[in-house]
């Protein structure tokens, strides 16, 4: 808009200054009015003019080119390739299949010094407890999670054969580190609350270890993502 307004303005100018030169300037080059030095300062002025005029025209055609080509060329293909292709991104990031850091916590759960009696199996760590501390950090608005390197989805949570706990097909044994990106003073006040699975496993005389950390990296989950029961809602049957 600004280069049209520009090119209107100047072509008037040069009509105006065109017309001025001609009144005072014959055919054959004789001055009526004007001096040597007027005419020649008119004649530049004019030439000047001219050639803004040609230049602004130039411009006016480049920028109509990039708008065609914005509108129905490749340009506008690859904006919305570069669109799709961000969307993704992002996507691949909310469901864990990029690699990620950020600020956090760091959490270390470990088996308590017991004895072999009744009471020991409160003082080891289970697959359940590892849930819970998956969900608390959940509540609290964690945006990725790791469990000894291994990245949390949706889906994945631990299951326990035996002494070792299975997660995403590999057998992980304690210490159980914990990753999580998030708010770290946000996720740090969150699980040191009393109603938290964090204050139980304590009383158990669990082994824990909770810090804030400033560079959390988390790697992408390598695995199959697996429904049985969702179907897209707009896919027709």
């Amino acid at each position: 808009m600004k280069n049209n307004e520009a090119t209107i303005f100047v072509f008037i100018a040069s009509i105006i200054v065109g017309l001025l030169i001609a009144m005072n300037i014959g055919f054959e080059g004789k001055s009526n009015f004007l001096d040597v030095k007027q005419y020649n300062e008119a004649y530049n002025e004019r030439s000047k003019l001219y050639s803004d005029v040609n230049n602004l025209k130039e411009q006016y055609y480049n920028a109509s080119s990039k708008l065609q080509k914005y509108d129905s060329g490749d340009v506008k293909k690859f904006k919305v390739l570069e669109e799709i292709q961000k969307e993704v991104s992002d996507n691949n990031i909310i469901i864990g299949k990029s690699d990620v850091q950020g600020s956090g916590v760091k959490i270390t759960l470990d088996d308590g010094n017991t004895n072999i009696d009744e009471f020991s199996s409160r003082q080891l760590i289970h697959d359940a407890d590892i849930a819970e501390v998956i969900n608390d950090l959940r509540n609290a608005g964690a945006e990725a999670i790791a469990v000894n390197g291994e990245r949390i989805i949706y889906n994945n949570y631990a299951l326990c054969f035996g002494a070792p706990i299975k997660l995403n097909g590999v057998k992980i044994i304690p210490p159980f580190n914990i990753s999580a990106i998030g708010n770290e003073d946000v996720l740090y006040n969150y699980l040191t609350l009393e109603a938290t699975h964090i204050k139980e496993l304590k009383v158990r005389q669990v082994k824990i270890s909770i810090v804030k950390a400033d560079d959390v990296q988390i790697l992408a989950y390598t695995g199959d993502f697996k429904y049985k029961y969702m179907n897209s809602a707009n896919e027709k049957k």
